[in-house]
This record gives structure tokens, sequence and C-alpha cells, in this order.
């Protein structure tokens, strides 16, 4: 179950890919329901559209009847999540919800009610939301996502590409090309973007897209934004960067930082959320103190002036690669998933 999928490239589709991927390959069945419009089929799986002019309810209810699954997979759950919830406790089937976002005050007390309390195991992503979950009452294990280190690898880095951003041949010479990757929204903190202007030196590079979009490029006239980059496009991008910057304090998954991390570039990130739990300070990238109006500032400038800072880069390769994708979601069958009475002839048994 999940709120977004193909055509979108967010943080919820990357994680629903991946866990398919492998479900697939391991042999087993597997069933994507998700709003419309959008494709009908992945890999061999039905992927069931939500039609929007039609009871949500209903929908998935005939959905999951039809299947008769062994477990229900709800990616942060909203509409269609919390009704494939519902329905299935009602009938017995075991629920699993792996929370993506950020549970906001206002919206404790529901996401509580109709999410939390309506899962079996519920998992979250970083360990900030473990302690935030706690907070709320609720108890949540954490389950680490994983990386592709084949297709985010400083093997694509585009010397051409980089040159461009750069402003190699200008008559001040290349600048450190500075990356953000994400949607530009206040909650990402998008908007302290903006102090990187004062950064000597450097040129930012946004990719992505959001509200605050129109308010950065105003402030930000040097800086080249791309739009939103789909997965081949970004399997390029992000190695040609001289290092990632992400200010966002509640972030859970951080994927745009694992895959900076495994392409070789170093990430600047806050000192809160899921970043502490990817960026190892001094050893990976640099963490800001985000209650320092310049701590943002001074950080980038230590990185980008840093003539080794590829040393960082390299690091933080090797340690994005001790955990893929295949190791997480190995992790999250063999541990959360109901056990099956028996396997087929020839199927992969999970790690």
């Amino acid at each position: 179950m999940t709120e977004t999928f193909y055509p979108a490239t967010d943080s919820t589709t990357t994680t629903l890919k991946a866990t398919a991927d492998r479900l697939v390959d391991l042999g087993h069945t597997v069933r994507i329901i998700a709003p419309g419009p959008g494709l009908s089929t992945y890999r061999g799986c039905d992927v069931v559209r939500v039609r929007p002019l039609e009871p949500t309810g209903s929908q998935v209810r005939a959905a999951i009847d039809e299947l008769a699954p062994d477990l229900v997979h709800a990616l942060s759950p909203r509409a269609v999540g919390r009704k494939a919830l519902k329905h299935a406790r009602r009938h017995g089937v075991p629920t699993l919800v792996v929370e993506q976002s950020p549970v906001l005050d206002l919206a404790a007390d529901y996401w509580r009610a109709k999410v939390a309390e309506r899962a079996d195991t519920l998992l979250v992503t970083s360990r900030w939301m473990v302690a935030r979950a706690a907070d709320l009452g609720v108890d949540a294990e954490l389950w680490t996502p994983g990386v592709d280190p084949v297709a985010f690898t400083p093997g694509l880095r585009d010397q051409w590409l980089h040159d461009s951003w750069a402003r190699a041949r200008s008559a001040a010479g290349p600048r450190t090309v500075v990356g953000y990757v994400g949607s530009l929204h206040k909650r990402n903190g998008a908007r302290r973007l903006a102090e990187l202007a004062e950064v000597a030196g450097t040129r930012l590079v946004v990719i992505g897209d959001g509200p605050e979009r129109e308010w950065l490029q105003r402030r930000l006239p040097d800086a080249r934004f791309t739009g939103p980059l789909q997965t081949g496009d970004l399997t390029v991008a992000l190695p040609t960067l001289d290092l990632l910057v992400h200010p966002g304090e509640q972030e859970t998954c951080c994927h745009a930082l694992r895959e900076a991390a495994a392409s070789g570039v170093p990430v600047v990130a806050p000192r809160a959320g899921g970043a502490t739990d990817v960026v190892r300070h001094l050893e990976t990238g640099l963490l800001y103190d985000p209650a320092d109006p310049g701590d943002l500032r001074r950080a980038v400038a230590a990185v980008a002036g840093d003539r080794h800072r590829g040393l960082l880069g390299a690091q933080a390769r090797q340690v994005a690669a001790r955990r893929t994708w295949r190791d997480a979601v190995d992790e999250l069958v063999a541990r959360f998933y109901p056990a099956p009475a028996t396997l087929g002839a020839g199927q992969e048994r999970p790690s």
C-alpha cells in the first residue's frame, strides 16, 4: 500500500521500488495498490490504481480481498494506506507499516489512532523517529534503508557536466559545485539554501522542485535549478557534485544523503533528524549546528575549500556500500514478514 508510485520520484517510491524488486527476486507474489493514474504493472506485479473520483475504501477492499494476502505492507499510510489497515485489521490480516514521514504535533493524535494503533508492526527509518514515536506513547522499531551502490557510483561522474556547472572557463576559474537534492519545501529547510549565496568560490546546483523554488531563484540568481530528475539522470548528477548539502532537520529515510555518499560525495547536513544516522562527522562529511545561524555557511565553506575533500567522499562510499537495498529488504523479510509454510522448489530463502 502506497500513497505514491511511478511516475512519482519521491522517497516513498524509492523505498517501494527497492522493496518490490527484492521481493520479486525472492519469489514472493506482490501486488501494489497506489493512487492513479500510472502504470498498471511493475516487474510482473499488478499495480492496482485507486481511481480518484470513486470511493477509496471500496476499491482498496476489493484489491486486498481479491489477492487474499499473507501481509498488508503499508508505506507512510495516508488516504489509501489507512483504509487498507482498517480493512486488514477487521479481517485478521497481519499488517506492517513503514512510516517514512515525520509526525507533526497537529496530526499526532490522528496518526496514533489511524495508523500506529492499527499496525501489528510499526517501523520507522531513523533513530529520532523511534524517540518521536515513544514520546507519543507508540512503540516503533528501527529499520534502516539501503542504497544501490551499483547505480550510485563515483564512476558515473561526468566531467563535462561538472565543468559546465562549475563555470570552469570563466575568468575567475572553476568553482566548487555544491548540490542539493530534494523537494523545495519549508519543512525541508529549503530556504536555508539562500545562505549559501555568501560562500565564495562555490556554485549551487538545486535538483528538485517545490513551492519555494521561485523564492530561492530570486535570492540565488547564480544557482543552477535543474528541476526534478529521474533516477537515471540522478545517478550521473550526484557523483558530478563536489559536495551535497541538505538542511532538513526532520529527515527520515535520507535517501539523497545515502545516494550521495555511495556516489563518493561528502555531505553537509544538520546535527538533527535522520542525518545523524548517515553522516559521520569529519569522516564522511560535516554535521553543523542548525541553531547557529552561521554554521551552515561555515561547514559548506570548510568542505568546499578542502583540497582533500575527496577523502571524505571515498570514506562515505565505503560506509554507504555496507548496507545495500538487498541487505535492507532481506532483513525486513527475515525479521518482520510472516514465515511462509512452504517455499516453492528453487525459491531463494531470505538470508
